[in-house]
């Protein structure tokens, strides 16, 4: 019966420690995420305007349509600069770790299209 118990706290923790990760992960993505609307300059845009045109991002990228692989080109393109600028200064944001994880759900949406 000790064995049990012992376990079940043991795999408590184990809940706890992955929801704390999750949480940490989830604030760190958000803060690089505002990172980039600042560095874009798009925190000077009405948050209407910020809102709808992100809204109208994800409808375009859940529909699969062409106009994708542009946003996709100019993103990189402007992540390679500001990579080339920033090793200049030995400066990175972290938004770039969190983009790699997401290059495989980017690349499943391109076999589909």
């Amino acid at each position: 019966m000790t064995t049990i118990i012992g376990k079940v706290s043991e795999i408590d923790l184990k809940i706890k420690a992955l929801q704390e990760k999750k949480k940490h992960l989830e604030e760190r993505n958000l803060h690089d995420l505002a990172k980039v609307i600042k560095k874009l300059n798009a925190d000077s845009l009405p948050i209407d305007i910020l809102i709808g045109s992100l809204l109208e991002t994800i409808e375009v990228f859940q529909q699969k349509k062409d106009s994708t692989k542009n946003w996709q080109t100019k993103g990189k393109d402007f992540l390679e600069a500001d990579k080339k600028n920033n090793t200049r200064r030995n400066l990175t944001l972290p938004f770039r770790k969190s983009q790699q994880n997401k290059q495989s759900i980017i690349e499943a949406h391109e076999k589909d299209l």
